[in-house]
């Protein structure tokens, strides 16, 4: 690990940095703009175009405790040079890896790091993204770093020979994913002369050096013509004012060359004419079953005052009475279906459709195409309807009156990209206006909706094939559709089979806020305790917006004592959803969201956004539980999806699939895919029925009702509880539990991937589940996150994946090493993430230490952004029993606390020579396991039988 030499402290530095920048010259921006904003948004908006033609937005934030920057590139990967799949890419890992002026490879990871940040990128066909986060009083340092990414990066030799084995582990991590192999076999059916076409990740072949032609040459060719000036948005959000911000911005980022780099449209089309219609038939590496229809249209991204797509995009993906999902899954053929916008180009766009499968909709896969196409039909016999229009323009409208904060991060990140689409005054509100009904406009949309505009993708392992794409090997056919195939799809249908959505009644029209009571306290109290119910209740007085929350947690004894029961609750829950559907559908376009799920101790039932209309939702989803009426062929197509859902985990990210084991083996209570597979199989809808019957017998209800809402709500929800709980002594609920680790011990738990990469999650418990335990293991994850990284990754290039983090269990301290490789073997990653463990210690000063503290203080003690996380927080302190909801700062105390040499010893004690350590580890093809004394355990629930665990209060 690399130290940073600087022995300032950070607030004199970075003050000293400031006052340097603001005292700087640099040209006056050419134009200033104020963006339209929202009425809920406090935050100080401007927006400048620099002297080389760059867009900068200034976003000003006092109160943020996170600075943000995002800067969007207009360049992807379909400007690729031909042959040269993947250089955009490899192109976005690069510029992480030194500059002229922080020319070490590890600076910017370090410093970002160091000081409570996040740093990222990605590419897209169209886009370059790279965005970071910081604690905001580091803001000016970090975006000094950040600015030479744009110009002067190194590109050094010797990085780029490592760099390559990134991208190529990266590419062979997706070969058994069904969205990259999907995506690799449209690209290969494509008109070969369309950008998009080309190979996107890249691998090292696709990187090689050639005769003639070095990788490098070709990177640094690649960046003087792309990475323009003109064609990049910057976006920058601190707690500086708007004039310190472009203070500090502008005389930095005005020295980005602008080479003048002109956009130029895509004439030719994504298919031939003579390609279409086209039916096109993959196998996938999952079990799924999936049907996509694909149509080629115009580009209509400078419309965005009319969004057609989202007109048209909400009509045929409605999922309410009368509407295309109805219909299908009426006739057992589909489980859901989406509809919208999918891949676009400067020139035209795709609309997409999928829908996901039964086994009959797999054999009647021409009956969906038809029924689509009748749909179809039907609305443009219909006709474009002012009136759906203007209710969805109203719920946008909603949506941006009422916005609330998200991530700094990811909000720069949208604003970036959204930039180049918005004009300037309309870069906040782009995405929501929908102001401007054209008719015509969206006639002629519907017009290409037809089959002969039509590629139909069908996704089955039973598919015939006769190709395989070359970039991922996927099995495939392609070939126009037959003549009585075409004659199906055109066949119209009855008349009364489809309808225009409803009125939708779930509208928020009283957006006024409750007054606050008298006796307002700060946090929920306990308002109603009695028999199987508690209800806590608190008013919002941060936010105050016409929104809240109501949270049910019912517990049961009857969820996890073994895999039946967990599958049982997990299949009921799933039916709830479908049987409600068609009702709760318009609720959840108007803002109003759900969600029912099985947790440990029992099902939980979460009602959000806005107040008004919230009760009719909340009635008809307690009616339906207390009185189940499920349709028994759904029920069967249900039950089949999930089974077919648990199989295709092992299509998952080997390194998700190893975190899954090691939760698994960690949480009593929790079950793997087979157990609850092998329940589901057997299952009937009695089965199911008798379960629900019995759970409500047994289940107590602990509730929250958070937000703009008078207390009179808690009554109200006394009642409506009342319908499901029984009235007789409450039942005991089993605590949680986590396993409990020894010191010194050590388990080795493999597990079975089908994945060449080999894997290693490496799990070590904190020494206790003391608040001072959760403070110093969550320190050691913060310390070791950037090192880790930049050992493994980006100097050893063991794996793309490779990452520590702390990875508590129901708060049982703890942190993990992750690393998935194509390069090395599970013992050699064993051998690997030792060594660096030994290397911490040593290698931390006083002044690292102390910014590894504050950075996670900070982190600890954030603000919360908005109404649901602060929901978030107190519901789960509720579960946690924390009922004075100081778990936060008690755990910041805790951090605060430490010293560098009481984390050296407990970190020498607990994490190197008493560790208590769990290692889940996949082979991969080289078949090598971990060596070692670490005893060996074939199954999650072979090492939780009979061990000691945490009981969680």
């Amino acid at each position: 690990m690399s130290v940073l030499r600087s022995r300032q402290t950070p607030w004199l530095l970075c003050g000293l940095f400031l006052t340097a920048i603001l005292a700087a010259c640099a040209s006056a921006p050419e134009s200033v703009v104020q963006p339209v904003q929202s009425p809920n948004d406090d935050k100080a908006y401007r927006l400048l175009t620099l002297d080389n033609e760059m867009q900068v937005l200034l976003v000003s934030d006092p109160e943020t405790p996170k600075a943000a920057a995002s800067l969007d590139v207009h360049v992807g990967s379909g400007d690729n040079p031909e042959g040269r799949g993947g250089l955009a890419h490899f192109l976005e890992h690069m510029l992480f890896l030194g500059t002229d002026k922080y020319p070490d490879a590890a600076e910017y990871e370090e410093f970002i790091t160091e000081h409570g940040g996040n740093r990222n990128a990605y590419t897209s066909f169209e886009h370059t993204n790279y965005f970071f986060d910081i604690n905001a009083p580091y803001l000016p340092e970090a975006l000094d770093r950040f600015a030479q990414f744009f110009i002067a990066p190194r590109f050094d030799a010797e990085y780029v020979d490592r760099e390559k084995n990134a991208v190529e582990a990266e590419y062979q991590m997706g070969l058994k994913s069904d969205g990259r192999r999907g995506l690799d076999v449209l690209q290969e059916i494509m008109n070969p002369g369309h950008p998009f076409s080309q190979f996107s990740v890249g691998s090292l072949e696709s990187l090689a050096d050639r005769p003639g032609s070095s990788i490098r040459d070709e990177l640094l060719s690649f960046y003087d013509k792309y990475y323009s000036a003109n064609q990049m948005r910057l976006v920058v959000l601190g707690a500086e004012s708007l004039d310190e911000l472009q203070s500090l911005v502008a005389p930095m980022f005005s020295q980005v060359p602008n080479k003048s780099y002109e956009l130029s449209g895509i004439d030719e089309p994504l298919f031939n004419p003579e390609q279409l219609p086209m039916m096109v038939q993959i196998q996938p590496q999952a079990t799924q079953r999936q049907l996509q229809l694909l149509f080629p249209i115009a580009d209509y991204r400078a419309d965005y005052h009319a969004k057609p797509l989202s007109y048209l995009g909400n009509l045929v993906g409605h999922e309410g009475e009368g509407s295309l999902l109805s219909r299908l899954k009426d006739e057992g053929l589909v489980e859901s279906l989406a509809a919208g916008s999918g891949l676009g180009w400067r020139g035209g766009a795709l609309f997409s459709v999928t829908v996901t499968l039964t086994e009959k909709g797999v054999a009647e896969h021409d009956r969906i195409a038809q029924m689509l196409f009748a749909y179809m039909e039907m609305l443009r016999a219909e006709g474009p309807k002012e009136w759906l229009y203007d209710e969805q323009s109203r719920l946008a409208e909603l949506s941006f009156r009422f916005q609330e904060d998200s991530s700094p991060m990811g909000y720069v990140s949208r604003l970036a990209t959204g930039m180049h689409d918005y004009r300037p005054g309309d870069v906040l509100q782009g995405p929501y206006i929908m102001d401007d009904y054209q008719a015509e406009m969206l006639a002629g949309l519907m017009e290409s909706i037809v089959p002969g505009n039509a590629v139909v993708i069908l996704e089955d392992a039973d598919v015939s094939t006769d190709r395989r794409s070359r970039h991922y090997d996927t099995p495939y056919s392609v070939q126009s559709p037959t003549a009585e195939q075409l004659a199906i799809w055109q066949n119209p249908v009855a008349e009364d089979a489809f309808s225009l959505p409803a009125p939708n009644q779930f509208i928020a029209e009283d957006v006024s806020l409750v007054k606050l009571e008298k006796d307002y306290v700060a946090a929920p109290v306990r308002v109603l305790e009695e028999g199987r119910k508690t209800i806590w209740f608190a008013q919002d007085d941060e936010f105050r917006l016409p929104r809240g929350v109501t949270y049910i947690n019912f517990r049961s004894p009857l969820v996890g004592e073994n895999a039946r029961q967990s599958a049982s609750a997990v299949l009921y829950t799933a039916m709830l959803k479908d049987r409600v559907n068609e009702f709760t559908y318009p609720a959840l376009l108007a803002g109003l969201n759900f969600s029912v799920y099985k947790h440990a101790q029992g099902i939980s039932l979460r009602i959000g956004g806005y107040d008004d209309k919230q009760s009719e939702l909340l009635d008809a989803m307690l009616k339906v539980m207390a009185n189940p009426d499920f349709d028994g062929q759904r029920y069967d197509n249900i039950r089949k999806d999930m089974i077919r859902s648990l199989e295709n985990s092992v299509a998952k990210r080997p390194s998700s699939q190893a975190l899954d084991d090691l939760r698994e083996a960690l949480l009593y209570g929790e079950w793997g895919e087979q157990p609850v597979i092998h329940a589901l199989r057997d299952m009937q809808l009695e089965d199911v029925v008798a379960y629900a019957r019995a759970f409500w017998q047994s289940a107590s209800a602990e509730a929250l009702i958070y937000g703009n809402y008078s207390r009179d709500e808690v009554a109200g929800l006394s009642q409506r509880l009342d319908m499901l709980l029984a009235q007789s002594s409450v039942d005991t609920v089993p605590q949680l539990r986590v396993l409990k680790m020894d010191a010194g011990e050590s388990v080795l738990y493999p597990v079975d991937i089908k994945h060449d990469d080999a894997v290693l999650a490496w799990y070590l418990q904190g020494g206790g589940n003391s608040w001072e335990d959760r403070a110093a293991t969550a320190l050691t994850a913060q310390i070791m996150k950037s090192g880790f990284f930049q050992q493994l990754r980006t100097e050893q290039q063991l794996g793309y994946i490779a990452s520590a983090f702390a990875w508590p269990q129901l708060d049982v301290p703890g942190l993990v090493m992750l690393v998935q490789s194509p390069v090395a073997d599970s013992a050699a990653l064993a051998d690997a993430m030792d060594t660096f463990m030994r290397g911490v210690e040593a290698s931390l000063d006083e002044a690292q230490f102390q910014r590894h503290k504050k950075a996670l203080i900070n982190e600890v003690t954030r603000p919360h952004k908005n109404i649901w996380e602060r929901a978030e927080f107190y519901w789960q302190s509720i579960a946690k029993k924390q009922y004075a909801f100081d778990g936060r700062e008690t755990l910041a105390e805790a951090i605060e606390g430490l010293s560098l040499e009481q984390w050296q010893a407990y970190y020498n004690t607990v994490f190197i020579e008493q560790r208590r350590s769990l290692q889940v580890a996949a082979p991969g093809k080289n078949g090598l396991l971990p060596a070692g004394s670490q005893r060996r355990v074939e199954s999650a629930q072979t090492l939780k039988a009979g061990h000691a665990s945490y009981l969680i209060e």
